[in-house]
């Protein structure tokens, strides 16, 4: 969520939605949500990476202050019954 929000310069709703990546050491696999494109998992598998598809990984409840400093919140939609709240 954090490289979306400051490299691509998602809003928190865009960088909660946005699917996830993880190298996990121990198995040594790329584990990635499906959402990402297939030639993006090809040119990975090519330079050696194993690929390893989930269904979900994680879930989160952000809020971001924006630039105007007002709270903008987000439910990650991989858990339904989760509640973002600010005050």
């Amino acid at each position: 969520m954090v490289v979306n929000s400051i490299d691509y310069g998602l809003n928190v709703a865009e960088a909660t939605n946005a699917p996830r990546f993880h190298h996990q050491w121990l198995s040594d696999e790329l584990r990635v949500e499906k959402g990402f494109s297939p030639d993006t998992l090809k040119l990975l598998e090519a330079k050696g990476q194993k690929v390893a598809l989930k269904e979900a990984m994680g879930s989160t409840q952000s809020i971001m202050v924006g630039p105007d400093g007002e709270l903008y919140g987000a439910s990650d939609p991989r858990s339904v019954d989760d509640l973002t709240a600010g005050y």
